[in-house]
């Protein structure tokens, strides 16, 4: 049973993974769009993009992840257990900007380094709290 449990741990954390991918390009590209041409300022554009990309992320970790059959009441759970890792992935992208400046490759490295510093939490409380059979 151990081996089994660190399998698919292993086989969730990658689905995870690429489920982030696809959450970062959502993320990134609608940052560049909401701050670009809609005009919408560096953290506005950054908030907007995120809570979209959530939506993008909650709905395939449902499906393609975890593979259960919760309703929507999952989705607020997943929005509010994971604002943690919003707050870390924001702050990260706040501390590239502020080194590095607000060219679009510089916001790029932003969304980057905040996804990658949050993926490993918000893994954890979505296996955890969001998906799990007990949630």
């Amino acid at each position: 049973m151990g081996a089994l449990s660190v399998l698919l741990s292993k086989s969730q954390l990658l689905r995870f993974g690429l489920v982030g991918c696809v959450g970062f390009v959502t993320d990134a590209g609608l940052t560049l769009l909401f701050h670009g041409p809609l005009g919408l300022g560096e953290v506005p554009a950054r908030v907007l993009a995120f809570v979209a990309a959530a939506t993008v992320t909650w709905w395939l970790n449902r499906c393609f992840t975890f593979q259960v059959q919760t309703g929507a009441s999952s989705w607020l759970r997943y929005v509010v257990i994971t604002s943690a890792g919003a707050a870390i992935n924001i702050a990260c992208y706040l501390a590239v900007l502020r080194v590095l400046g607000t060219q679009p490759l510089h916001l790029l490295a932003g969304v980057a380094v905040g996804s990658i510093v949050a993926m490993g939490f918000n893994f954890w409380v979505s296996r955890r709290w969001v998906f799990s059979a007990d949630a």
